[in-house]
């Protein structure tokens, strides 16, 4: 997820050949992974009372919480608020890979469904859905980064991670929301401002540590297990709990950032403008498009712009002239890597939780026609009273590299992500509406959706395209009896 506030804008996210493997418990920070069960995080109050949850208990080095619990409301809490009133079976505090598999073992046993919780950001609240056993990764933290590489546990977000690799002048290319989690990012494939130049944070896994719905743990590589190498590459968290990661890192550099603004009644001469500037434009530039209803029939239209440092007056010379009229404000600052990590995430790492209702399209080509659609979208819902927005990602560049069918991640020749939205005070019904509407103007267009923005009741084919038929027989192999809680349909 993008985060909307940024900029000032406020609406109301043993591997493969070389790779260096470290045992995640020698990368723990805090907490450690391994040793005495004092070390992990206690949440007050009682396990439970029904014997087969202290039996659980009895064998985790984690922590059990119940509802009851004092430490409950706490512990199922994610960032949108929307879900407050979901109510998990139980939630488990895990502090090793072995927990996560005497959780999936529990969890066959008792014909209970299992759901991850990292970063907690989930469109649609698997993380603390109603029913399930969620297994919470949070404890498992450590970040360990050698020339290169770096392994990296699933407990940290993003901002972590970035401060923990700058340390040693490395970074990946992740999203720009700091609080989601590195976790479930890059199984859904992962998306960000250095994307044009390095790919999704997903083609930069290198290795990784696979909790089973079996409860085996395995080594998936390119090498090992590449059926689930390629599955976890962008196919979301259907296929296990990963404990550790490997990543190819890129270097954390000075960027030149740019805010433009524009007449929303030019929005489309923009968006087309934009589209005209990326045939040329090198892949160390990235730019995207924001258009934010006023509620009152008129449209906001703004964009971000990162470059190498010391390019920012060329290069946004070149944007303009391709879009063919003046911005009404340019804004240029030459930054750090982590403090531009802190510009576009709105100045801070910590933003307030919030409600909010998203969804997404993928477009193969940004036509003048598929851009008046988009444009008419969010018209309409402003002339209703509507605060929505929309923001158009490119997907070009660095992620072409690999044809289609190499991750489970499939969109790989389209042109652009259309991103829908609206945050409170908007009633979810009425965002729900807005995005109806949407998808059904963009229906000629839309070759699907992005899996890390899905919206609950869609089919799984509408999140992988061609790779589809592949996923799903894996799914099945690897999870006959759907342990794994998902909201989309077969």
């Amino acid at each position: 997820m993008f985060l909307r506030g940024a900029l000032g804008v406020v609406v109301a996210g043993v591997g493969a050949a070389g790779a260096v493997r470290v045992a995640t418990s020698d990368v723990a920070s805090g907490a450690e992974l391994s040793g005495n069960p004092s070390s992990v995080p206690t949440v007050s109050g009682t396990v439970g009372s029904g014997a087969r949850w202290r039996g659980l208990q009895n064998k985790l080095r984690g922590r059990v919480i119940l509802p009851g619990d004092p430490g409950y409301p706490a512990a199922k809490e994610v960032f949108n608020t929307r879900f407050d009133g979901e109510m998990p079976t139980a939630i488990v505090q895990v502090a090793s890979a072995d927990d996560v598999a005497t959780v999936f073992g529990f969890a066959a046993e008792n014909e209970l469904k299992v759901a991850a919780r990292a970063g907690g950001h989930s469109y649609a609240g698997l993380s603390t859905a109603s029913g399930t056993v969620i297994v919470d990764v949070r404890g498992l933290r450590g970040v360990q980064a050698s020339a290169g590489q770096a392994v990296v546990a699933p407990g940290h977000t993003l901002y972590e991670v970035y401060q923990e690799l700058d340390r040693t002048g490395q970074s990946l290319p992740t999203g720009m929301c700091p609080s989601v989690g590195i976790a479930g990012l890059t199984l859904g494939g992962g998306y960000g401002y250095d994307s044009r130049a390095h790919g999704l944070t997903c083609d930069r896994l290198l290795a990784a540590t696979l909790v089973l719905p079996d409860g085996s743990i395995t080594e998936v590589t390119a090498t090992e297990r590449p059926d689930l190498f390629w599955a976890l590459r962008g196919g979301g968290p259907l296929f296990g709990i990963v404990t550790s990661f490997t990543f190819e890192t890129i270097p954390a550099l000075t960027k030149d950032v740019v805010r433009l603004t524009f007449s929303g009644e030019q929005a489309e001469q923009v968006v087309n403008g934009w589209q005209q500037w990326l045939r040329d434009a090198p892949r160390e530039q990235w730019a995207d498009v924001s258009l934010d209803a006023d509620g009152e029939g008129g449209l906001h239209c703004w964009m971000q712009l990162v470059c190498a440092e010391g390019t920012a007056e060329t290069v946004t010379a070149a944007l303009v002239d391709a879009i063919g009229i003046p911005p009404l404000t340019t804004d240029p600052r030459t930054l750090s890597h982590m403090d531009t990590v802190l510009y576009l995430a709105g100045g801070t790492a910590d933003q307030p939780r919030a409600a909010f209702t998203n969804g997404s399209d993928i477009v193969s080509t940004l036509t003048p026609d598929t851009v008046t659609g988009v444009v008419a979208a969010l018209t309409r819902y402003s002339s209703v009273g509507g605060t929505g927005w929309v923001q158009i990602n490119t997907l070009d560049g660095a992620l072409r590299d690999l044809p289609p069918t190499a991750t489970a991640y499939p969109w790989r020749t389209h042109a652009a992500m259309i991103e829908w939205g609206a945050y409170e005070p908007i009633p979810h019904d009425s965002a729900l509406a807005y995005i109806t509407d949407a998808h059904t103007a963009l229906a000629p267009h839309s070759a699907g959706a992005y899996i890390n923005y899905l919206e609950p009741g869609d089919p799984l084919s509408r999140y992988y395209g061609p790779n589809h038929p592949r996923l799903a027989a894996l799914r099945t192999q690897v999870d006959p009896h759907n342990l794994i809680h998902t909201v989309l349909n077969p």
